[in-house]
C-alpha cells in the first residue's frame, strides 16, 4: 500500500432522474474520462466553472458517489469495491471537507463532542481522558480556541466552523483529503489564515491534498498543480509554477479563466468566461468560442475530441491548435 498516492483512470460519471420515469429519461454525462495521478504529499487543485464537474471528482475520490466506468485507486485501495474492513480502513486514512460548514456539523454537539466522536472512531479502545487531550491537541493544531470547542456550531463564526470541521478530518490521522471550496463566503484575511493553515498542516502531515476551487487567487496561493476542468474534461494539466509564471496556461480556456481572476474589473472584460456550451461531444467543447479553432468539415476542432498531450515537463494539454 502506497499512502497517499492516488490513480485515477477512464473515470466516467452521469446523473438522471431517480423518479418513476428514470429508465426513460436521458442521463446527462458529468465526467467523461478522467485520467491523473498524485504522488504522496502532493497538493493539487481542480478549478474550473460552476458545472464544470469538479465537486463530483471529488466524491467520487472519496467513494461518495458510484461510478459509472473506469478506475479510482486511493491510498492503495481499489474505492470503486470498498467492503467491510477496508471501507472502514480507507475511510480513517481519507477525508474530505464539504463546501457548505452548517450542513457539515451536527447543531445538536459542541464542537468538542464533535471532535471526540472522531477520534474515538479512530480508536474505540481509547480512554475518555486520552481522547480529550487529543481534542485539545487538535483544537491547537487547527489554532482553535479552547474554550470555543464548547459552543454550539451556531455561536461559531464561518471561520471558527472551518476550523472545527479541519480539525475533524484530521482527528484520523488521514494520508489523503479532498477540500471541496474550504474558504468560499469567508472574509479575505479569514481566508489567507485558513489557507496558510491547509499549507502548515500539508507541509507538516506530508498530506496528500486535492483542493478543489473556482478562485484561481487562492489556487495561485496554495497549490502545487493545476488540473483545469471544462465540460467534464481535464483540458490542462500543470506545475503551479509554469501556470501561474512566465510560461504561463496553454489552453485558451485556463487563458481566460486566469485573466478573469485576475482583471479587477471583471464585468468590463466583455464574455471572459462563460458557461460552456451544450453537447460538444463530437469535437472540442471550446471550439465555439475559441480563437484559435480550425472549423469546418475537415477541421479537427470540430470533428476530433482533443486528447491531453505533453507540452512541457509535467505539463499536458487538451487543445489541437497547441
Amino acid at each position: 500500500m502506497t499512502a497517499g498516492a492516488v490513480f485515477v483512470d477512464g473515470l466516467y460519471k452521469s446523473f438522471g432522474s431517480s423518479g418513476l420515469f428514470a429508465k426513460w429519461e436521458k442521463r446527462v454525462p458529468v465526467l467523461k474520462g478522467i485520467n491523473f495521478e498524485l504522488a504522496p504529499g502532493e497538493l493539487a487543485a481542480l478549478v474550473g466553472e460552476s458545472g464544470s464537474g469538479k465537486t463530483t471528482i471529488g466524491r467520487c475520490l472519496m467513494g461518495l458517489l458510484p461510478i459509472e466506468q473506469g478506475s479510482i485507486r486511493v491510498n492503495g485501495y481499489n474505492v470503486n469495491e470498498l467492503r467491510g474492513k477496508d471501507d472502514k480502513a480507507f475511510r480513517l486514512s481519507a477525508q474530505m471537507v464539504f463546501q457548505n460548514p452548517y450542513a457539515s456539523l451536527n447543531p445538536a454537539f459542541r464542537g468538542r463532542d464533535a471532535l471526540l466522536e472522531a477520534v474515538r472512531i479512530h480508536d474505540r479502545s481509547i480512554s475518555r481522558h486520552v481522547a480529550r487531550k487529543e481534542v485539545e491537541k487538535l483544537a491547537k493544531m487547527v489554532q482553535l480556541p479552547l474554550q470555543r470547542l464548547d459552543e454550539y456550531p451556531t455561536s461559531l463564526s464561518g471561520g471558527e466552523k472551518r476550523r472545527v470541521i479541519f480539525a475533524r478530518a484530521l482527528a484520523t490521522n488521514p494520508s489523503f483529503i479532498v477540500t471541496d471550496e474550504p474558504v468560499s463566503g469567508l472574509d479575505q484575511p479569514i481566508q489567507t489564515q485558513l489557507l496558510d493553515l491547509l499549507r502548515q498542516i500539508h507541509e507538516k502531515q506530508k498530506t496528500t491534498m486535492v483542493f478543489i476551487s473556482h478562485d484561481l487567487r487562492l489556487v495561485r496561493y496554495l497549490s502545487t498543480r493545476v488540473m483545469v476542468l471544462l465540460h467534464g474534461r481535464i483540458v490542462e494539466d500543470a506545475p503551479a509554477e509554469s501556470f501561474f509564471g512566465s510560461t504561463g496556461p496553454a489552453h485558451p480556456y485556463s487563458q481566460e479563466l486566469l485573466a478573469s481572476a485576475f482583471n479587477p474589473h471583471p464585468m468590463l472584460a466583455g464574455s471572459r468566461v462563460r458557461k460552456p456550451p451544450a453537447g460538444g461531444e463530437v469535437g472540442c467543447s471550446f471550439r465555439h468560442r475559441c480563437k484559435f479553432a480550425r472549423m469546418g468539415s475537415e477541421g479537427e476542432c470540430d470533428n476530433i475530441i482533443p486528447e491531453l498531450k505533453e507540452i512541457g515537463l509535467k505539463h499536458r494539454v487538451a487543445c489541437h491548435c497547441i
